[in-house]
């Protein structure tokens, strides 16, 4: 299988339902911000414990959700083909807040990032996830498709990464060599 199309020279590229849309419109700017974090989850994924990398991997799963929701038209119909985020996977992500707030001594002051490079990784994937909610919430606006869970999760995954950044400057874990 070729990677190289050329139905992309010309500035458009498809949805995953098939319609074309230009690069730059907000459908991209929407998918590019999504896959973006999930490839930081990816580099947060490699650098954590064995112990963590089943949450992470099911964070990665929900983003591509998100993101084939975004790519597949309301009346398209492979809407029926796509897996959508349901309130037991908001509930999954803020158990697994939970979990890591229990371990974690979180701090009463306002943090600087960067206290090593696990805590540094996740920061960076913390505000790429913002970026994407701030996207979704300005994609929502503009076309027929109800966000409303994934907004959610978006929301609460910027916290989640959030503690687990704190969680990785505690110490928790011992860095891979």
């Amino acid at each position: 299988m070729g990677i190289t199309t050329k139905k992309g020279d010309s500035g458009f590229t498809s949805l995953f339902s098939g319609e074309r849309v230009k690069k730059s419109s907000i459908y991209m700017e929407t998918l590019g911000t999504l896959d973006e974090l999930n490839s930081h989850l990816g580099l947060v994924k490699a650098k954590c414990p064995e112990t963590l990398k089943k949450e992470i991997e099911f964070i990665q799963t929900n983003i591509f959700s998100i993101a084939s929701t975004i790519a597949t038209e309301p009346s398209s119909p492979l809407r029926e083909q796509i897996k959508t985020l349901k309130k037991e996977d908001l509930d999954t992500l803020e158990d697994f807040q939970k979990h890591l707030i229990e371990k974690t001594k979180m701090p009463d002051k306002f943090i600087y990032p960067g206290t090593n490079e696990n805590s540094a990784i996740t920061d960076i994937a913390r505000t790429v996830c913002r970026r994407a909610e701030r996207r979704v919430i300005e994609f929502e606006g503009k076309i027929k498709i109800n966000l409303y869970i994934e907004k959610k999760y978006l929301n609460r995954l910027s916290d989640v990464l959030f503690v687990l950044a704190r969680y990785f400057e505690n110490g928790e874990f011992k860095e891979k060599e």
